[in-house]
């Protein structure tokens, strides 16, 4: 494992440092993490030295509380796999991975990822395997970005809205523009903020499994 990843003792003593700082106003002692996270102190020891190499604190070893937290806790976006039959949503409850984000770039409320497929997005920067993380919406204005419910499946399009017509136009001289119509099964589920293809493992956009009970 490389050295710059969240491990679950980093996370666990990133997790305790940041609610205790915004609980006490100061950094915890080695003891009172230790006591917090259920650790031993060697263990508490190596995972802050894990996260000052990650620069998720910085460490003044010359005093009892010298801790300082330098970013906050990653926000953790439902990765969803698949979407219910029926009335399509985009919701968070229940996925079965998620995603870990630096929360500087989530600034919508609720975002939900979904995995890329496909090229029709291609000359938008939008790849196969990329994450897109995406603020849940009904509507869309013309030009926008959008994750789309069409006839039984989910695409990513750019919205088009001209005399009166709604379309979704690819990003791809291979693909056609599709217009809706009437007889289409046709919703807006969600705008494409972020796209996600992190080639050189820089920020944590680590993936976790949820385990089913």
């Amino acid at each position: 494992m490389a050295r710059d990843q969240w491990t679950p003792a980093r996370r666990k003593v990133a997790d305790f440092l940041a609610s205790y700082m915004e609980k006490h106003g100061i950094s915890p002692s080695l003891a009172e993490i230790a006591a917090g996270t259920g650790m031993w102190k060697r263990s508490v020891e190596v995972a802050l030295q894990g996260l000052e190499k990650m620069g998720i604190v910085e460490l003044n070893r010359g005093l009892s509380r010298g801790i300082r937290l330098l970013t906050s806790r990653p926000v953790q976006v439902p990765l969803l796999g698949e979407v219910r039959a029926g009335m399509p949503m985009l919701s968070q409850e229940a996925p079965a991975e998620y995603i870990n984000v630096d929360p500087r770039l989530v600034r919508f409320p609720d975002p939900v990822a979904l995995r890329v497929e496909g090229y029709s997005m291609r000359d938008a920067g939008i790849l196969p395997d990329d994450i897109v993380l995406i603020r849940p919406q009904e509507t869309a204005e013309h030009g926008q970005t959008v994750i789309a419910w069409l006839d039984g499946g989910l695409t990513v399009k750019r919205f088009l809205r001209q005399e009166g017509k709604v379309g979704l136009e690819p990003a791809n001289p291979s693909y056609k523009t599709v217009w809706v119509t009437e007889e289409n099964e046709f919703y807006i589920l969600g705008r494409v903020m972020l796209v996600i293809r992190d080639l050189g493992g820089c920020f944590d956009f680590s993936v976790e499994k949820v385990e089913r009970t």
